[in-house]
């Protein structure tokens, strides 16, 4: 997805619409418009539509349909999540002082500031600590398990390092506890999953998770769509009222072109998953190796090793890396700092703040994510653009 001659790298923001997908949405914009909830025969239209694509999904992920609920994208998901699983505990007699959500540092801002709002209801938040390769070191999360934990949260694919976190052993860990433990408690497990389904095996029974959201704009299909999976034994409490759509869990009318857009890229994704990861995954060695011999001081953020395929997440010292990324767009290259959701909000990365407890290595990042259209030819112009932005002394700090 080129505009004119520009290069696109910022894939784990946005990426575009599939020309399948489009094709699979466009009828549901304007000759089967009607609503869903409607019994007359345009209603039913709509409404085999919207659980059509339910089945898609549930199929992807080895779960029932009901188990299913469409969201307007990852951070809805997260924030029912987070906040329908402590809420029906809080319903259910439990106190928010008896209630512990285990995270960590480096999740998205949709996790962490709803973590912050919990924490103002009265709910330990315990953040397990994290190696400089970007994963959860386990030792300390082991310490954080107590018989108040009801949730544990995290990302499959760090936003931001695109680091791969361990998360069966993460599962067994929690489910080892659970079995030492007196009390009988069920732990929660929460899986953000939103920057994996192009690059990872997402299906839910494998992962051992019991809740896992998804995001359809960031795997070629709509912006505005993603889906909260949660197994049925998983107690939630809706985040919106007025309509008992989406089984409850989600008032409103259910947008169906984005739904069946949501699905269909879900089920691409996962289609080839394997044979995208090693294509894009040999083009992101080979930026690191270009980067490495056009700048000899950058530094990876991250694991390489334990890494989604398309994530290039890098420091130079001595350069802005906002003022970089502002130069790379005149230069007709997209890339980013951080995550999109946290733009606003400082001058550097949380995540690389806190795997490398270096502030000023965290000013220096720039985040190149790279997609299906992504080319050779494109990297070595980037790595010469930013090669040339780095030596040039006027624009050192």
């Amino acid at each position: 997805m080129h505009a004119s001659d520009r290069i696109y790298l910022d894939y784990a923001a946005a990426t575009p619409v599939r020309p399948e997908v489009f094709a699979a949405m466009q009828p549901y914009f304007s000759e089967r418009f009607a609503n869903p909830s409607a019994i007359h025969e345009e209603g039913r239209v709509a409404r085999a539509a919207v659980e059509a694509a339910r089945a898609i999904v549930a199929k992807l992920l080895k779960i029932r349909l009901e188990e299913v609920t469409c969201t307007s994208g990852g951070t809805e998901a997260n924030n029912l999540a987070l906040f329908g699983v402590v809420e029906a505990a809080v319903a259910g007699g439990a106190h928010p002082k008896d209630i512990e959500v285990i995270s960590t540092m480096i999740e998205h801002p949709s996790v962490l500031e709803a973590l912050d709002v919990l924490e103002k209801r009265g709910v330990g938040v315990r953040l397990a600590p994290v190696t400089e390769e970007g994963r959860i070191d386990m030792r300390g999360f082991e310490t954080l398990l107590s018989p108040k934990t009801l949730l544990v949260t995290f990302a499959y694919v760090n936003s931001e390092v695109g680091v791969v976190e361990d998360v069966k052993r993460v599962v067994r860990t929690v489910r080892e506890y659970e079995r030492k433990s007196a009390e009988g408690r069920k732990v929660f497990i929460h899986l953000d999953a939103s920057q994996a389904p192009l690059w990872l095996p997402c299906a839910m029974d494998a992962l051992g998770v019991d809740l896992m959201t998804l995001d359809a704009g960031k795997c070629y299909g709509p912006k505005g769509a993603g889906v909260l999976a949660h197994k049925r034994h998983v107690p939630l409490r809706s985040q919106s009222f007025g309509g008992d759509q989406e089984g409850g869990l989600r008032a409103g009318t259910e947008n169906v072109p984005l739904i069946v857009g949501c699905a269909e890229a879900l089920h691409i994704a996962q289609e080839n998953y394997e044979e995208r990861a090693d294509k894009v995954g040999a083009l992101r060695d080979f930026f690191f190796k270009t980067l490495e011999e056009k700048i000899p001081n950058v530094l990876i953020n991250g694991s390489r090793e334990h890494r989604v395929a398309n994530n290039c997440n890098i420091s130079i010292p001595g350069i802005d890396g906002e003022f970089a990324v502002v130069t790379l767009d005149t230069h007709g290259i997209a890339a980013s700092t951080r995550s999109a959701c946290a733009g606003g909000k400082g001058s550097g990365s949380h995540v690389v703040a806190a795997i490398t407890h270096d502030a000023d290595r965290a000013g220096n990042t720039i985040r190149f994510t790279l997609g299906e259209e992504t080319t050779r030819e494109d990297l070595v112009h980037v790595a010469m653009a930013l090669s040339e932005h780095a030596n040039t002394p006027k624009m050192a700090l």
